[in-house]
Protein backbone atom coordinates (compact mmCIF):
# COMPACT_ATOMS: atom_id res chain seq x y z
CA UNK A 1 0.00 0.00 0.00
CA UNK A 2 3.16 2.64 0.91
CA UNK A 3 4.42 1.32 -2.76
CA UNK A 4 0.88 2.06 -4.60
CA UNK A 5 0.74 5.78 -2.69
CA UNK A 6 3.87 6.62 -3.26
CA UNK A 7 3.91 5.88 -6.86
CA UNK A 8 0.04 7.93 -7.04
CA UNK A 9 2.08 10.88 -5.08
CA UNK A 10 4.98 10.79 -7.70
CA UNK A 11 2.20 11.00 -10.87
CA UNK A 12 0.78 13.77 -9.75
CA UNK A 13 3.54 15.72 -11.15
CA UNK A 14 3.16 14.41 -14.34
CA UNK A 15 -0.53 14.80 -14.57
CA UNK A 16 -0.14 18.07 -13.45
CA UNK A 17 1.46 18.92 -16.25
CA UNK A 18 -0.11 17.47 -18.71
CA UNK A 19 -3.56 19.17 -17.19
CA UNK A 20 -5.38 16.04 -16.23
CA UNK A 21 -4.75 17.01 -12.30
CA UNK A 22 -5.95 20.99 -11.74
CA UNK A 23 -4.10 21.31 -8.42
CA UNK A 24 -0.66 22.00 -8.30
CA UNK A 25 0.85 19.44 -6.05
CA UNK A 26 3.70 21.32 -4.23
CA UNK A 27 2.36 20.46 -0.53
CA UNK A 28 0.04 17.03 -1.78
CA UNK A 29 2.80 15.49 -3.38
CA UNK A 30 5.65 15.51 0.19
CA UNK A 31 2.31 14.53 2.47
CA UNK A 32 1.76 11.73 0.64
CA UNK A 33 4.95 10.62 0.00
CA UNK A 34 6.13 11.01 3.79
CA UNK A 35 2.81 10.06 5.32
CA UNK A 36 1.57 7.60 2.93
CA UNK A 37 4.92 5.95 1.86
CA UNK A 38 6.80 6.70 5.07
CA UNK A 39 4.48 5.95 7.57
CA UNK A 40 3.55 2.94 6.05
CA UNK A 41 7.76 1.86 6.26
CA UNK A 42 7.61 3.26 9.56
CA UNK A 43 4.17 1.36 10.97
CA UNK A 44 4.94 -1.79 9.13
CA UNK A 45 8.26 -2.07 10.69
CA UNK A 46 7.22 -1.63 13.95
CA UNK A 47 4.21 -3.31 13.61
CA UNK A 48 6.16 -6.52 12.81
CA UNK A 49 9.05 -5.83 15.08
CA UNK A 50 7.80 -4.27 18.21
CA UNK A 51 5.85 -7.19 19.58
CA UNK A 52 8.45 -9.65 18.51
CA UNK A 53 11.31 -7.73 20.98
CA UNK A 54 8.65 -7.66 23.63
CA UNK A 55 7.95 -10.80 23.47
CA UNK A 56 3.87 -10.08 23.49
CA UNK A 57 1.01 -10.61 21.45
CA UNK A 58 1.40 -9.68 17.71
CA UNK A 59 -0.96 -7.14 16.40
CA UNK A 60 -4.47 -8.49 15.91
CA UNK A 61 -6.02 -7.97 12.88
CA UNK A 62 -8.62 -5.88 13.65
CA UNK A 63 -5.48 -3.17 14.94
CA UNK A 64 -3.93 -3.67 11.72
CA UNK A 65 -7.38 -3.42 9.82
CA UNK A 66 -8.15 0.39 11.70
CA UNK A 67 -4.49 1.22 10.83
CA UNK A 68 -4.55 0.37 7.35
CA UNK A 69 -8.36 2.28 7.36
CA UNK A 70 -7.29 5.43 8.55
CA UNK A 71 -3.88 5.54 7.07
CA UNK A 72 -5.68 5.23 3.25
CA UNK A 73 -7.95 7.53 4.73
CA UNK A 74 -5.14 10.36 5.23
CA UNK A 75 -3.75 9.60 2.12
CA UNK A 76 -7.63 9.78 0.13
CA UNK A 77 -7.72 13.25 2.03
CA UNK A 78 -4.45 14.34 0.86
CA UNK A 79 -4.82 13.24 -2.71
CA UNK A 80 -8.49 15.39 -3.14
CA UNK A 81 -5.88 18.05 -2.09
CA UNK A 82 -7.90 18.62 1.59
CA UNK A 83 -4.40 19.19 3.67
CA UNK A 84 -5.71 20.51 6.93
CA UNK A 85 -8.20 17.00 6.91
CA UNK A 86 -5.49 14.78 6.04
CA UNK A 87 -3.41 16.27 8.82
CA UNK A 88 -5.79 15.86 11.31
CA UNK A 89 -6.83 11.85 10.05
CA UNK A 90 -2.82 11.37 9.97
CA UNK A 91 -2.63 12.82 13.40
CA UNK A 92 -5.30 10.25 14.62
CA UNK A 93 -3.76 7.08 12.79
CA UNK A 94 -0.41 8.05 14.60
CA UNK A 95 -2.12 7.97 18.14
CA UNK A 96 -4.16 5.17 17.94
CA UNK A 97 -0.88 3.70 16.44
CA UNK A 98 1.19 4.57 19.56
CA UNK A 99 -1.65 3.45 21.82
CA UNK A 100 -1.58 -0.01 19.76
CA UNK A 101 2.39 -0.35 20.47
CA UNK A 102 2.03 1.29 23.94
CA UNK A 103 -0.18 -1.32 25.20
CA UNK A 104 2.27 -3.71 24.60
CA UNK A 105 4.80 -2.06 26.32
CA UNK A 106 2.78 -0.70 29.49
CA UNK A 107 -0.16 -3.02 30.00
CA UNK A 108 1.16 -6.11 29.61
CA UNK A 109 4.38 -5.20 32.11
CA UNK A 110 7.03 -5.48 29.28
CA UNK A 111 10.77 -4.72 29.64
CA UNK A 112 11.99 -1.46 27.48
CA UNK A 113 12.23 -2.15 23.70
CA UNK A 114 15.89 -1.92 22.53
CA UNK A 115 17.15 2.19 21.81
CA UNK A 116 16.89 2.35 18.95
CA UNK A 117 12.83 1.17 18.66
CA UNK A 118 12.18 3.30 21.18
CA UNK A 119 13.47 6.31 19.10
CA UNK A 120 11.10 5.26 16.46
CA UNK A 121 8.60 5.09 18.97
CA UNK A 122 9.62 8.57 19.36
CA UNK A 123 9.23 9.21 15.48
CA UNK A 124 5.81 8.25 15.45
CA UNK A 125 4.97 10.72 18.51
CA UNK A 126 7.02 13.52 16.90
CA UNK A 127 4.80 13.16 13.92
CA UNK A 128 1.79 13.19 15.80
CA UNK A 129 2.98 16.55 17.17
CA UNK A 130 3.59 18.26 14.10
CA UNK A 131 0.50 17.01 12.75
CA UNK A 132 -1.39 18.25 15.50
CA UNK A 133 0.31 21.87 15.16
CA UNK A 134 -0.18 21.85 11.54
CA UNK A 135 -3.99 21.69 12.49
CA UNK A 136 -3.52 24.20 15.24
CA UNK A 137 -2.22 26.49 12.58
CA UNK A 138 1.28 26.83 14.10
CA UNK A 139 2.68 27.29 10.37
CA UNK A 140 1.44 30.04 10.06
CA UNK A 141 3.08 31.91 13.31
CA UNK A 142 6.34 32.87 10.88
CA UNK A 143 8.29 31.80 8.32
CA UNK A 144 10.82 30.25 10.76
CA UNK A 145 7.96 28.26 12.56
CA UNK A 146 6.78 26.90 8.73
CA UNK A 147 10.55 25.88 8.25
CA UNK A 148 10.83 24.09 11.48
CA UNK A 149 7.82 22.13 11.39
CA UNK A 150 8.54 21.13 7.67
CA UNK A 151 11.89 20.13 8.64
CA UNK A 152 10.63 18.32 11.68
CA UNK A 153 7.90 16.26 9.48
CA UNK A 154 9.80 15.64 6.39
CA UNK A 155 12.67 14.84 7.75
CA UNK A 156 12.69 14.09 11.69
CA UNK A 157 10.33 11.27 10.87
CA UNK A 158 12.23 9.60 8.65
CA UNK A 159 15.81 9.90 9.55
CA UNK A 160 14.62 9.49 13.49
CA UNK A 161 13.64 5.55 12.46
CA UNK A 162 16.37 5.00 9.97
CA UNK A 163 19.21 5.99 13.24
CA UNK A 164 16.88 4.01 15.44
CA UNK A 165 16.13 0.84 13.42
CA UNK A 166 19.24 1.12 11.47
CA UNK A 167 21.41 0.83 14.55
CA UNK A 168 19.66 -2.62 14.86
CA UNK A 169 19.46 -3.82 11.50
CA UNK A 170 21.95 -2.44 9.15
CA UNK A 171 25.22 -4.52 10.39
CA UNK A 172 23.12 -7.26 9.51
CA UNK A 173 23.14 -6.44 6.20
CA UNK A 174 27.15 -7.27 5.99
CA UNK A 175 26.79 -10.77 7.86
CA UNK A 176 24.23 -12.76 5.32
CA UNK A 177 24.03 -15.77 7.82
CA UNK A 178 22.63 -13.47 10.68
CA UNK A 179 26.41 -13.07 12.20
CA UNK A 180 28.43 -10.02 13.10
CA UNK A 181 30.64 -8.97 10.62
CA UNK A 182 33.89 -8.35 11.25
CA UNK A 183 35.06 -4.95 13.71
CA UNK A 184 32.29 -5.08 15.27
CA UNK A 185 30.94 -5.77 18.67
CA UNK A 186 27.74 -6.66 18.18
CA UNK A 187 24.92 -6.62 15.12
CA UNK A 188 22.43 -5.40 17.90
CA UNK A 189 20.20 -8.77 17.46
CA UNK A 190 19.84 -11.94 16.07
CA UNK A 191 17.41 -12.99 13.35
CA UNK A 192 14.18 -14.28 15.36
CA UNK A 193 13.54 -10.49 16.15
CA UNK A 194 14.87 -10.93 19.90
CA UNK A 195 18.09 -9.21 21.39
CA UNK A 196 21.16 -11.69 21.54
CA UNK A 197 23.16 -12.04 24.46
CA UNK A 198 25.19 -9.35 23.50
CA UNK A 199 22.80 -6.76 22.86
CA UNK A 200 21.43 -7.74 26.29
CA UNK A 201 24.44 -6.59 28.30
CA UNK A 202 23.12 -3.44 30.28
CA UNK A 203 26.27 -1.86 29.87
CA UNK A 204 26.43 -2.19 26.15
CA UNK A 205 22.98 -1.14 25.81
CA UNK A 206 23.51 2.10 27.32
CA UNK A 207 26.26 3.03 25.21
CA UNK A 208 24.24 2.57 22.56
CA UNK A 209 21.10 4.35 23.47
CA UNK A 210 23.55 7.10 24.61
CA UNK A 211 24.71 6.97 20.92
CA UNK A 212 21.43 6.97 19.51
CA UNK A 213 19.34 9.51 21.22
CA UNK A 214 22.43 11.66 21.64
CA UNK A 215 22.89 11.70 17.73
CA UNK A 216 19.30 12.21 17.31
CA UNK A 217 18.97 15.14 19.64
CA UNK A 218 21.29 16.52 17.74
CA UNK A 219 19.32 16.79 14.97
CA UNK A 220 16.54 17.94 16.45
CA UNK A 221 18.50 21.11 17.29
CA UNK A 222 20.09 21.23 13.95
CA UNK A 223 16.57 21.53 12.54
CA UNK A 224 15.91 24.62 15.07
CA UNK A 225 18.91 26.13 13.96
CA UNK A 226 18.28 25.71 10.35
CA UNK A 227 15.05 27.17 10.81
CA UNK A 228 15.63 30.41 13.31
CA UNK A 229 19.70 30.94 12.36
CA UNK A 230 21.27 29.07 10.14
CA UNK A 231 20.69 26.84 7.25
CA UNK A 232 24.32 26.80 7.22
CA UNK A 233 25.06 25.81 10.71
CA UNK A 234 22.50 23.32 10.77
CA UNK A 235 22.72 21.18 7.70
CA UNK A 236 26.56 21.28 9.26
CA UNK A 237 25.02 20.12 12.69
CA UNK A 238 22.63 17.64 10.91
CA UNK A 239 26.14 16.33 8.92
CA UNK A 240 27.60 15.87 12.52
CA UNK A 241 24.99 13.62 13.91
CA UNK A 242 24.84 11.38 10.99
CA UNK A 243 28.64 11.00 11.01
CA UNK A 244 28.62 10.33 14.69
CA UNK A 245 25.64 8.14 14.38
CA UNK A 246 27.69 6.08 11.18
CA UNK A 247 30.80 5.58 13.50
CA UNK A 248 29.37 4.93 16.62
CA UNK A 249 26.49 2.50 16.02
CA UNK A 250 27.64 1.24 12.88
CA UNK A 251 31.67 1.04 12.75
CA UNK A 252 31.51 -2.22 12.04
CA UNK A 253 29.51 -1.98 7.94
CA UNK A 254 32.54 0.79 6.91
CA UNK A 255 35.32 -1.68 7.96
CA UNK A 256 34.39 -4.63 6.31
CA UNK A 257 34.00 -5.29 2.38
CA UNK A 258 30.50 -5.11 1.25
CA UNK A 259 29.39 -9.22 1.04
CA UNK A 260 26.61 -8.38 -1.93
CA UNK A 261 24.97 -5.85 -3.64
CA UNK A 262 22.20 -4.62 -0.65
CA UNK A 263 25.52 -4.19 1.62
CA UNK A 264 26.67 -2.41 -1.06
CA UNK A 265 23.72 0.35 -2.12
CA UNK A 266 22.96 0.22 1.66
CA UNK A 267 26.39 1.87 2.19
CA UNK A 268 26.13 4.27 -0.71
CA UNK A 269 22.81 4.84 0.43
CA UNK A 270 23.87 6.44 3.38
CA UNK A 271 26.49 8.34 2.20
CA UNK A 272 24.47 10.03 -0.60
CA UNK A 273 21.92 11.05 3.05
CA UNK A 274 25.43 12.46 4.23
CA UNK A 275 26.65 13.84 1.14
CA UNK A 276 23.14 16.05 0.95
CA UNK A 277 23.16 17.78 4.09
CA UNK A 278 26.65 18.33 3.09
CA UNK A 279 26.03 20.11 -0.08
CA UNK A 280 23.23 21.83 1.61
CA UNK A 281 25.67 23.30 4.37
CA UNK A 282 28.16 24.71 1.95
CA UNK A 283 25.69 26.29 -0.60
CA UNK A 284 22.61 26.78 1.50
CA UNK A 285 20.85 28.97 -1.46
CA UNK A 286 20.17 25.74 -2.94
CA UNK A 287 18.44 23.96 0.13
CA UNK A 288 15.60 22.68 -1.70
CA UNK A 289 17.76 21.46 -4.86
CA UNK A 290 19.95 19.17 -3.07
CA UNK A 291 17.21 18.04 -0.24
CA UNK A 292 16.04 15.56 -3.06
CA UNK A 293 19.41 14.03 -2.96
CA UNK A 294 18.78 13.52 0.29
CA UNK A 295 14.68 12.28 0.04
CA UNK A 296 15.44 10.04 -3.22
CA UNK A 297 19.54 9.26 -3.29
CA UNK A 298 19.07 8.73 0.67
CA UNK A 299 15.94 8.16 2.42
CA UNK A 300 14.32 6.25 -0.38
CA UNK A 301 17.19 3.89 -1.17
CA UNK A 302 17.32 2.81 2.62
CA UNK A 303 13.87 2.67 2.99
CA UNK A 304 13.50 -0.14 -0.04
CA UNK A 305 16.29 -1.77 1.45
CA UNK A 306 15.56 -2.33 4.55
CA UNK A 307 11.66 -3.24 3.60
CA UNK A 308 13.64 -5.57 1.31
CA UNK A 309 15.10 -7.01 4.42
CA UNK A 310 12.03 -7.47 6.19
CA UNK A 311 10.03 -9.32 3.37
CA UNK A 312 12.85 -11.81 3.18
CA UNK A 313 13.05 -12.63 6.49
CA UNK A 314 9.58 -12.88 7.14
CA UNK A 315 8.60 -14.27 4.06
CA UNK A 316 11.57 -16.15 2.38
CA UNK A 317 15.09 -17.74 4.03
CA UNK A 318 17.86 -14.67 3.77
CA UNK A 319 20.38 -17.03 3.84
CA UNK A 320 19.42 -18.57 0.63
CA UNK A 321 19.69 -15.44 -1.14
CA UNK A 322 21.82 -14.61 -3.62
CA UNK A 323 24.20 -12.19 -2.45
CA UNK A 324 24.63 -10.69 -5.72
CA UNK A 325 21.21 -9.20 -7.53
CA UNK A 326 21.60 -7.66 -10.77
CA UNK A 327 17.91 -5.98 -10.00
CA UNK A 328 19.24 -4.34 -6.80
CA UNK A 329 21.78 -2.59 -9.62
CA UNK A 330 19.67 -1.26 -11.39
CA UNK A 331 17.13 -0.25 -9.02
CA UNK A 332 20.66 1.67 -7.12
CA UNK A 333 21.50 2.92 -10.25
CA UNK A 334 17.69 4.36 -10.95
CA UNK A 335 17.98 5.79 -8.16
CA UNK A 336 20.93 7.95 -8.31
CA UNK A 337 20.06 8.50 -11.88
CA UNK A 338 16.27 10.42 -10.84
CA UNK A 339 18.20 12.00 -7.70
CA UNK A 340 20.21 13.59 -9.88
CA UNK A 341 17.61 14.69 -12.54
CA UNK A 342 15.62 15.95 -9.83
CA UNK A 343 18.67 18.48 -8.42
CA UNK A 344 18.93 19.16 -12.13
CA UNK A 345 15.28 20.52 -12.17
CA UNK A 346 15.96 22.93 -9.92
CA UNK A 347 19.74 23.82 -10.42
CA UNK A 348 18.75 24.41 -14.21
CA UNK A 349 15.49 26.09 -14.36
CA UNK A 350 14.87 25.78 -18.09
CA UNK A 351 14.49 21.97 -17.20
CA UNK A 352 12.05 22.21 -14.85
CA UNK A 353 9.39 20.96 -15.85
CA UNK A 354 10.66 18.25 -18.22
CA UNK A 355 12.97 16.72 -15.49
CA UNK A 356 9.76 17.16 -12.90
CA UNK A 357 8.04 14.55 -15.08
CA UNK A 358 11.35 12.24 -15.69
CA UNK A 359 12.33 12.30 -11.95
CA UNK A 360 8.85 11.34 -11.32
CA UNK A 361 8.21 8.76 -14.12
CA UNK A 362 11.69 7.05 -12.99
CA UNK A 363 11.47 6.36 -9.07
CA UNK A 364 7.81 5.30 -10.51
CA UNK A 365 9.82 2.72 -12.39
CA UNK A 366 12.06 2.10 -9.40
CA UNK A 367 8.57 1.26 -6.77
CA UNK A 368 7.60 -0.98 -9.44
CA UNK A 369 10.75 -2.91 -9.91
CA UNK A 370 10.67 -3.48 -6.04
CA UNK A 371 7.20 -4.66 -5.95
CA UNK A 372 7.59 -6.92 -9.03
CA UNK A 373 10.90 -8.27 -7.24
CA UNK A 374 9.05 -9.16 -4.19
CA UNK A 375 5.43 -9.73 -5.30
CA UNK A 376 5.65 -13.67 -5.15
CA UNK A 377 7.15 -13.39 -1.55
CA UNK A 378 4.28 -10.92 -0.78
CA UNK A 379 1.78 -13.76 -1.13
CA UNK A 380 3.43 -16.13 0.90
CA UNK A 381 2.44 -17.06 4.92
CA UNK A 382 5.53 -16.06 6.57
CA UNK A 383 6.83 -19.35 7.56
CA UNK A 384 6.38 -20.03 11.60
CA UNK A 385 8.95 -19.14 13.87
CA UNK A 386 10.30 -21.43 16.82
Amino acid sequence: MGILAAVFGLLLWPLHYAGWWPLYPAVQHPRILVFGFGSAFVFGFLGTAWPRFLGSSALSAAEVLLTAAGWLAAVLFYARGSIPGGDVVAAAVAGWFLLVLGRRLFAEGRELPPPGFALAFFAVGLSLAVLLAWSAGWATRSVAWDQFLRLLAYQGFLLLPIFGVGSYLFARFFAPQGGVPSGRPSSGGVPSGRPGKAEGRPGRRVRRGLVVWGCAGLVLVSFAIEAWLSPRAGNGLRLVAVGLWSALALPGIWRVRAPGTRAWALRLGLGMAGLAFLLRAVWPSLLFAFEHLLFLGGFSLVILLTADRVVLGHCDDPARVAPRSGMWRWIFWLVVLTAATRATADLVPSTRVSHHIYAALMLAVVLGLWLGMHAKRLRRRPPSSE
